[in-house]
């Protein structure tokens, strides 16, 4: 007698985030939006730098 195939439902995705929760947008240091970069860990400081050199204008 051939097996059934199973099939698995799907779940509902549950979200960890809280509803409001965290610092508004747009109130940080530069008050605007952000975005995460990955850049090379031998680069780092120059960027630092770099940034800072802007600000300080």
């Amino acid at each position: 007698m051939p097996k059934k195939a199973v099939v698995k439902k799907a779940s509902a995705k549950r979200s960890s985030k809280r509803s409001g929760a965290g610092r508004p947008k747009g109130t940080g240091k530069f008050g605007c939006e952000t975005k995460v970069i990955r850049v090379p860990i031998h680069l780092v400081d120059e960027i630092y730098e770099f940034i800072r050199r802007k600000i300080s204008r």
